[in-house]
C-alpha cells in the first residue's frame, strides 16, 4: 500500500528556498514550505549562499538535484511521518560524480539518527546506522554505478531486518533493531539526481499508523484544553526603527511598567562579527516613542550576533539607565530621556584567541555587556565588556578598568557568587574567573560556548550546577569546581534552557537545541543527563524560553511564533499552545510578564511591527502566586541560557 509518492511535479524549476546564514540561530525565517512536505534537514557554516538542492528537467520529467560538492556536512532532504516503522522506500537515483556519495534514508528520527543506504560514485554500497556520534557500517558491498542512467534503489525495513536492492538485485542486508521508526530522506554529498521517491507499507502497518495518529491527535487535543488560548493584547508599529532580536525590557521612566528599547546597528569589517549600535529607540507598551538616540534605518535591523546595550540601574540611584557601546565608547544614558550621563572609551583590542581579526580596529566596537557584582557592593553594577571571541574587560560602575580576561570567551558570560563571599565569580567561555579576574579552573571542551546556565538543576545537590551549550562540544553539565558530571553530543548545541517543564522527574530539566550542521534537534534531559524526549522541529529561530502560561509549574517552552512550526511546547515537546492565524509577525519571539499578573506574555515581532499576546482568561486568585525566578532583564543576550526556578510568593493583602 503506497502512503507517499513524489515525482517532484509540484516543484517549480530552480533552486529550493534556503538560508545557511547565522541569522537562523535566533530568528524564525519561516521559509515557504516545500511541496510534498519535504524539509531541507541540514546546513553548514561552509555552505555560504549557494543552495544545495534544485529542481531540474531530465528526459521530460522533473528531478530533484543536489548540485554542490560538499566537503563538510551531508546535504539532506527528509519527508514523511516520524511514526513510519515497517516500510519500503524506493527512489530512482542517478549518480553524477565519481567523487561523491548519494542515497536514501529510512527510519529517520532526526538528521543525526537514521539508517542510510549510501552509494559511492567510486564503487561501493554501504548500509549505515547513525545514532548521533555512533556511526556503524552494518553491511558493505562493491558496486559500480552507471552514470548515464537512473538506478532503481529500494530500501526495506521490516522489524529488525534491513535489506537494500538496486535494479531488483539485493546488494546489502543486515539485522539491526536500534531504530524503530521515522521518516525517509534523500542525501548526496555531490551532484546527483532523484527522479522520484515512494513509500509503501503493508495494510496492517497502514492501519496501525492510522490508529496511532488518531490517538496522538486526540490526546494532544485534550491536553490543549488545559491551557488558555492566546489573546492579542497589543499591536505596535515600528517603522524605520524596527529590529531583529535586539530589544531590551525595563522600567525606564519609573512608572512601574516595563518599557522597550530597540537597537539597530552599523556594520564594521566583515559585518556579522563587528557591528556597533547606530540607533536606540525607547518606546512604551502603547508604542509611543519616548526618545531616540541616533538615526533609524530599516536596513539596519537584523544581524546574527549580539549588540552591546542593556537597561540597568548602574549607579544605584533607583532609576534605570541604558548602558551601551556606541562609536567606540561605553555610554551611560538616562533611561527616561536618553540623555548622556557619562562615558568612557571602549577597550583597546587584546590578543586574538580565534581566527577573527579582532585587533584590526584601534578600539573594540563592543560585542556585549554583562553586569556582575565584582567588588562586593551588594548590587550588580560592575560591567563586563566583551569583544567577539577573545577578551573580556571588567569595569566599575563609574567605568574605571578593573581587569581583563583573555581566552576562549564564548558568547556571553554568566556571573554567580559560587563561594559565598559576596562577590560574583564569572563563567567566561569554559573558564571560571574569580571576582578579581584570576582564572580558577577551565574545562576541556572543543569549540566555543554558546550559552551558560548556573542554576539549582539537581534537587539532590546542595550546590548549583553549571550547564553549557558548547556548540560542537555538545551539552555539558559540571559542578562548581569544574568536574564534568555529564555530557551529550547531539550536534552543534546552540541553545540551552534550565527549567521545570516536567513534574514526573525531580529538579530542573535541561533543554537544548542544535543549529549548525544538523539543526533543529531539541533534546530534553533530567538533571542527571538522561534523555527524556527528543524531537526534530524543522524551522529556525526556536528560542526555548520558559513560559509561565498557566500560572503554575510545570512551565512551557516558547519555540517560535510560526503557526506551523512554533507555539508553546510541553514537557513531551508537543505544541500544546499554538498562535492564531491572524497575520502576526514571526521573525522574533520572547516571553516575559508585561501585565503584572506573574504569568508571561508572548512578544512576537519583525522589522515593522510588534504583537503581544496574553491569556484569554484572568489569572487565578489565591493565597500564593507562582512567580518563577528568571535571568535578570539587565543581562539579556541572544546567547544567554534561559533559567526558570519554580518559586511561589504569598499574595499581598
Amino acid at each position: 500500500m503506497r502512503v507517499f509518492q513524489d515525482r517532484f511535479e509540484e516543484f517549480p524549476i530552480g533552486a529550493l528556498p534556503f538560508d545557511y546564514s547565522a541569522v537562523g540561530e535566533y530568528h524564525c525565517l519561516d521559509l515557504p514550505g516545500l511541496p510534498g512536505g519535504w524539509v531541507e534537514a541540514t546546513n553548514h557554516t561552509s555552505w555560504g549562499r549557494l543552495g544545495n538542492w534544485q529542481v531540474a528537467e531530465d528526459g521530460g520529467r522533473r528531478v530533484m538535484q543536489q548540485s554542490r560538492l560538499r566537503e563538510h556536512g551531508l546535504p539532506m532532504l527528509s519527508a514523511g511521518d516520524f511514526r513510519w516503522r515497517d516500510v519500503v522506500v524506493e527512489a530512482e537515483l542517478r549518480v553524477l560524480s565519481r567523487k561523491t556519495d548519494a542515497g536514501v534514508l529510512i527510519r529517520y528520527a532526526n538528521n543525526r539518527t537514521h539508517y542510510l543506504l549510501r552509494i559511492a560514485g567510486d564503487g561501493a554500497v554501504r548500509l549505515i546506522r547513525r545514532q548521533h556520534e555512533d556511526v556503524e557500517v552494518l553491511a558493505r558491498r562493491s558496486w559500480e554505478p552507471e552514470f548515464e542512467r537512473y538506478h532503481l534503489v529500494r530500501l526495506e525495513a521490516d522489524g529488525a531486518r534491513l535489506r537494500a536492492s538496486v535494479d531488483g538485485r539485493i546488494v546489502v542486508e543486515a539485522e539491526d533493531s536500534a531504530l524503530a521508526a521515522g521518516r525517509i530522506g534523500l542525501v548526496a554529498t555531490g551532484p546527483a539526481r532523484f527522479a522520484r521517491a515512494e513509500v509503501e507499507v503493508e495494510e496492517a502497518e497502514a492501519k496501525r499508523l492510522s490508529a496511532v495518529a488518531r490517538a496522538e491527535a486526540a490526546d494532544l487535543e485534550e491536553t490543549r484544553k488545559e491551557y488558555p488560548r492566546p489573546k492579542l493584547w497589543r499591536q505596535i508599529e515600528t517603522p524605520d526603527f524596527g529590529t531583529g532580536r535586539h530589544i531590551r525590557f525595563g522600567d525606564l521612566n519609573g512608572d512601574g511598567r516595563p518599557e522597550i528599547v530597540l537597537g539597530q546597528y552599523t556594520e564594521m569589517l566583515n559585518g556579522g562579527d563587528f557591528p556597533f549600535l547606530s540607533c536606540l529607540t525607547a518606546i512604551d507598551l502603547e508604542g509611543k516613542i519616548l526618545w531616540q538616540w541616533g538615526e533609524p534605518s530599516r536596513a539596519r535591523g537584523i544581524i546574527p550576533c549580539d549588540l552591546a546595550f542593556q537597561i540597568h540601574d548602574i549607579d544605584g540611584d533607583g532609576k534605570q539607565e541604558v548602558v551601551c557601546c556606541r562609536n567606540f565608547e561605553i555610554c551611560v544614558l538616562d533611561g527616561a530621556t536618553g540623555a548622556m550621563k557619562y562615558s568612557a572609551p571602549t577597550p583597546e583590542p587584546g590578543p586574538m584567541a580565534t581566527w577573527l581579526p579582532e585587533d584590526d580596529l584601534f578600539r573594540i566596537p563592543g560585542d556585549s555587556i554583562c553586569f556582575a557584582d565584582l567588588r562586593g557592593i551588594g548590587r550588580r553594577s560592575d560591567l563586563l565588556v566583551k569583544d567577539r571571541y577573545s577578551n573580556v574587560s571588567a569595569y566599575s560602575d563609574d567605568l574605571k578598568p578593573l581587569w581583563r580576561f583573555h581566552g576562549n570567551t564564548g558568547h556571553f558570560p554568566a556571573p554567580a557568587d559560587l563561594d559565598g563571599d559576596g562577590r560574583d565569580e564569572v563563567m567566561i567561555g569554559y573558564t571560571l574567573v574569580d571576582d578579581d579576574g584570576t582564572p580558577l579552573w577551565r574545562i576541556d571542551v572543543e569549540d566555543h560556548q554558546d550559552a551558560i546556565a548556573i542554576a539549582p538543576i539537581d534537587a539532590d545537590a546542595e550546590e548549583p550546577r553549571i550547564a553549557l551549550a558548547c556548540g560542537e562540544g555538545g551539552a555539558v553539565v559540571c559542578d562548581i569546581r569544574g568536574q564534568i558530571l555529564w555530557r551529550d553530543k547531539t550536534g552543534h548545541v546552540q541553545r540551552l534552557t534550565a527549567a521545570r517543564v516536567r513534574d514526573d522527574v525531580p529538579g530542573l530539566q535541561i533543554v537544548t537545541k542544535t543549529f549548525w550542521g544538523n539543526p533543529d534537534i531539541i533534546c530534553l534531559y533530567d538533571a542527571g543527563g538522561r534523555m527524556l524526549e527528543s524531537v526534530e522541529v524543522s524551522g529556525s529561530g526556536a528560542v526555548l524560553s520558559p513560559v509561565n502560561w498557566r500560572g503554575d509549574a510545570p512551565e512551557l517552552l516558547l519555540a517560535s511564533g510560526s503557526m506551523s512550526l512554533g507555539g508553546l511546547l510541553d514537557g513531551k515537546l508537543r505544541p500544546v499552545v499554538t498562535f492564531p492565524d491572524d497575520g502576526h509577525p514571526t521573525l522574533c519571539a520572547e516571553a516575559l510578564d508585561l501585565t503584572g499578573d506573574a504569568r508571561d506574555e508572548i512578544v512576537l515581532w519583525d522589522l515593522d511591527r510588534m504583537w503581544i499576546y496574553t491569556q484569554e482568561d484572568e489569572a487565578q486568585e489565591g493565597e500564593r502566586v507562582y512567580r518563577p525566578r528568571r535571568q535578570p532583564h539587565y543581562n539579556m543576550s541572544d546567547y544567554r541560557a534561559e533559567i526558570s526556578v519554580p518559586t511561589w510568593e504569598d499574595q499581598q493583602r
